[in-house]
C-alpha cells in the first residue's frame, strides 16, 4: 500500500518557499554551507541540489488544494534563491538587480577572486550599486496573465526597460570588480621587478580583459606573465600556472581562448590533454609517445589526433580501443582498417556497444558479438535494427532486449512479435501500460488485454 502524500497547506507560493528553504538551511552541514555561500550560481544545482529539493519537498508532496503554480522546477529554482538569500546577506530574494548578478557566472567567478585577495566578499559594492537602480513600477509577470483592465503590451516593455537598467547597472559594477581583482598596478610592480617591458604585455591583458567582456569568461590576468618563466621566477610561475590549471581543470574549453604557446608547459598540457579534442589543436604532443599515452588513457578516440605512426601501430590502436568507454571510437575515419579485425571489433563492442553499427557489415550476423553487445543493459543506444534479420527473429536476443526501460520490440522478426514467452516477458518486466505492446500482434495484444 503506498504511503498518502502529505497536503501542503501553505496559502501562497512564497510561504512555501519560505517554509521549505529555512528547513533545507537548518539542515545543511557545514562544508555544504560553506560551498552554497562559495558558488551561489543557481542553474548549477538543477541536477544536484535542486533535484533533492524536488525529491525531498515537492514530488512527495500533494499541492491540490493550494492556489499558485506547484511546477516543480519552478519551485525548486525559487528555493534554491531564498536558499543563497538566507546564507548571503547581499543576495535580496527580492531585488531584479541582484537576481541578474548572481546569475552571471562572471560574477560569481569575480566574487571568488576577490574573496581570494581580500578575504571577504564584494558585499559592500553589490550594495552600492544595488542603491542606484531606479526602476520603473511594473506588474509582477507572475501576475500578468490573471490581472485585468492591464495593457499588457505596455508592461512587458516596462519590464524589458527595467531589464536592460540592470544589465548595464550590473555590467558597470563587473567592470569595477574586475579592477579590483586584476590589480593592474600590482601587475605592473611584478613586471618591473622582473625586468619585464610592460607594454609587452599590454596585447595580453587587453585579450584577457576581452576574454572576460566578450567571451564572458574569466582568467586570472596574472597568466600573462606565464611565458616570463625564468624572469618571474619558479615560485610565482607554479603559483600562476596553479590557478590557470585549476580554472581548465573546471573549464576546458577556455583553451581555445587562449595563447596556445602556453601549453607549451607540459603540466598545463595534461591538463587539457584529459579531454579528447585537445591534441588537435597542439602539435607539438601529437608525436610525442609520453604524452600521447598520456592523451589516450583517458580518452582513447584522441588518436584521431596522434601522428600517423600510432594510428597505424594496432597495440596503440588496441591501447586507444581500451580506453574508449566515453565514446564510439570504431566511427573514426583513422579506424577503417581495424573494422575488420576480429579481437579489435569484439574489445570495440565490448567497451561501448554503439560500435557495432560502425564496424564491418559482415558482423551484423555475428551472434557472438550481438549477444555480448545486447547484454550491456541500460545502454539507451540499441543495435537491435542494426543486427541482421536471422539475428532480429533470435528470441534469446529478444529476451535480453526485454530487460531494457524501453523495449525495441518495433525491429522483433513477426514470429517474435508473436511469440507468447516473449509477451509473458514483456507482461512480467513492463506490466500492460508499455508503448511497446503497440507492435506486438493482435492476438496478443487481446490476450492481455492491451488497449490500442
Amino acid at each position: 500500500m503506498s504511503k498518502e502524500r502529505e497536503k501542503v497547506t501553505c496559502k501562497t507560493e512564497l510561504e512555501f518557499i519560505t517554509e521549505v528553504a529555512e528547513d533545507c538551511v537548518a539542515n545543511l552541514k557545514d562544508k555544504d554551507r560553506e560551498y552554497l555561500i562559495k558558488n551561489p550560481y543557481a542553474i548549477d544545482y538543477h541536477f544536484s541540489y535542486c533535484l533533492y529539493i524536488r525529491n525531498h519537498y515537492i514530488h512527495n508532496r500533494d499541492f491540490s488544494e493550494v492556489n499558485f503554480w506547484a511546477e516543480p522546477d519552478h519551485l525548486s529554482s525559487e528555493i534554491i534563491r531564498t536558499v543563497f538569500a538566507k546564507l548571503i546577506p547581499e543576495y535580496d530574494y527580492d531585488n531584479a538587480f541582484v537576481e541578474h548578478l548572481f546569475d552571471d557566472k562572471r560574477f560569481i567567478q569575480l566574487r571568488q577572486e576577490y574573496k581570494n585577495i581580500y578575504d571577504e566578499y564584494p558585499a559592500a559594492l553589490v550594495e552600492e550599486y544595488k542603491a542606484q537602480i531606479s526602476l520603473e513600477p511594473v506588474t509582477p509577470l507572475s501576475e500578468l496573465r490573471s490581472a485585468e483592465e492591464i495593457d499588457i503590451d505596455k508592461e512587458l516593455e516596462i519590464h524589458k526597460r527595467n531589464h536592460e537598467k540592470n544589465r548595464e547597472l550590473a555590467e558597470k559594477l563587473l567592470r569595477v570588480l574586475a579592477e579590483k581583482v586584476w590589480r593592474i598596478d600590482n601587475l605592473k610592480s611584478i613586471a618591473e621587478e622582473s625586468g619585464i617591458d610592460f607594454d609587452n604585455l599590454t596585447p595580453k591583458i587587453e585579450e584577457l580583459q576581452k576574454i572576460l567582456f566578450e567571451d564572458r569568461e574569466f582568467i586570472p590576468i596574472e597568466v600573462c606573465l606565464l611565458p616570463y618563466k625564468k624572469a618571474i621566477g619558479q615560485k610565482r610561475y607554479i603559483e600562476y600556472r596553479r590557478r590557470l590549471s585549476k580554472l581548465l581543470d573546471e573549464h576546458p574549453r577556455l583553451m581555445e581562448k587562449l595563447d596556445l604557446s602556453y601549453f607549451n608547459d607540459r603540466v598545463l598540457a595534461k591538463v587539457v590533454l584529459k579531454y579528447r579534442w585537445p591534441l588537435g589543436l597542439l602539435p607539438q604532443y601529437q608525436d610525442d609517445e609520453v604524452m600521447v599515452k598520456y592523451s589516450l588513457s583517458h580518452s582513447g578516440e584522441a588518436i584521431e589526433h596522434a601522428s600517423k605512426r600510432f594510428q597505424t601501430d594496432r597495440e596503440w590502436v588496441k591501447f586507444a580501443i581500451e580506453h574508449s568507454a566515453d565514446g564510439t571510437i570504431m566511427y573514426l575515419d583513422c579506424m577503417k582498417p581495424y573494422r575488420k579485425d576480429k579481437e579489435l571489433v569484439y574489445l570495440a563492442c565490448k567497451v561501448a556497444r554503439w560500435n557495432f553499427v560502425y564496424v564491418d557489415k559482415s558482423y551484423r550476423d555475428d551472434f557472438e558479438l550481438a549477444k555480448l553487445c545486447m547484454e550491456q543493459i541500460g545502454d539507451p543506444n540499441t543495435i537491435y535494427d542494426y543486427m541482421s534479420a536471422r539475428l532480429r527473429g533470435n528470441k534469446e536476443l529478444a529476451m535480453l532486449d526485454l530487460q531494457e526501460d524501453f523495449p525495441h520490440t518495433e525491429y522483433y522478426s513477426s514470429k517474435l512479435k508473436n511469440d507468447d514467452e516473449i509477451a509473458a516477458e514483456l507482461y512480467r518486466l513492463h506490466g500492460a501500460d508499455s508503448w511497446a505492446w503497440y507492435h506486438m500482434s493482435k492476438r496478443l495484444k487481446k490476450k492481455y488485454q492491451i488497449e490500442n
